[in-house]
């Protein structure tokens, strides 16, 4: 049983991770796009770069998701796959 402590563990830890990391580029892209809307930019590479920035938010964004949860997980060797006892 101890094998399936630590893999509610695991994957407690990789949900925080997930929601985390989901979260940090959700609010990365909200604030970047307001800036954009909001502010009167006339300087073309402050345009430039506040586009990149959304850009690379949103496959962020796109992005994690997959990263973090179609990536089928490694077993560790030496622990049964069954209760042996």
């Amino acid at each position: 049983m101890p094998y399936q402590i630590d893999s509610r563990r695991r994957r407690r830890s990789k949900l925080i991770g997930f929601i985390i990391a989901e979260s940090s580029a959700v609010i990365v892209l909200l604030l970047a796009g307001t800036f954009v809307l909001s502010a009167h930019l006339v300087d073309a590479t402050v345009i430039k770069a506040m586009n990149v920035v959304m850009i690379g938010a949103a496959a962020a964004v796109a992005t994690i998701p997959i990263l973090f949860f179609a990536v089928a997980p490694v077993m560790p060797r030496g622990q049964p796959w069954t209760e042996t006892e």
